[in-house]
């Protein structure tokens, strides 16, 4: 068992418990189409759609479909480059194998809290699947989430920490913006 420390007051739960995590699907070639929605894989969170971006027009059901703000996590590949949480700022889209869609438990965490915690933890998925990597590749399974324990506080805490980091998130997008603006 993986106990995270916390200096704050409150409950401690199992990773797993704190949400629902849904792996993509497989796609194969004969999927694919010109049009239709992005199969999104773990270089399109990365780089956001490209030519090099498969498409398709099947439809694969509600568990697997992404829209804006779904936070998304990454669970195989390069430890150093693939592992990583994301909140999903593309268009809709249907999610590929290794990647886990994540909705929070709502009577336990928000889903706010659920991705600052999830993003605080990344050195930790990076320790674990680099303890695992095969053929270059690391992965953070299931069972690791089971294994893997946060203290989680009241709503209320959940809120106002949010609140601050929210803030600074918004301010490294405006300055990002800028920034982008800048080199075109």
């Amino acid at each position: 068992m993986i106990r995270v420390k916390s200096d704050y007051q409150g409950i401690r739960y199992s990773l797993f418990d704190l949400a629902t995590w849904k792996n993509g699907l497989a796609f194969k070639k004969i999927d694919f189409s010109d049009k239709g929605l992005p199969v999104i894989k773990i270089a399109e969170l990365n780089n956001g759609i490209s030519s090099n971006t498969s498409f398709t027009q099947g439809d694969y059901g509600e568990e697997v479909f992404v829209q804006w703000d779904d936070l998304l996590f990454s669970w195989s590949g390069n430890p150093q480059t693939s592992i990583d949480v994301f909140r999903y700022r593309l268009p809709d889209g249907w999610l590929n194998q290794h990647i886990f869609k994540v909705t929070a438990n709502s009577e336990l965490v928000t889903k706010d809290f659920l991705y600052y915690t999830l993003k605080y933890l990344k050195p930790y998925f990076t320790q674990i699947a680099t303890n695992k990597q095969t053929t270059g590749l690391g992965h953070v399974t299931i069972a690791d989430l089971k294994r893997m324990s946060v203290v989680i506080p009241q709503k209320e805490i959940q809120e106002q920490i949010t609140s601050i980091l929210k803030a600074i998130d918004d301010k490294i997008e405006v300055n990002s913006n800028i920034n982008e603006n800048l080199a075109a």
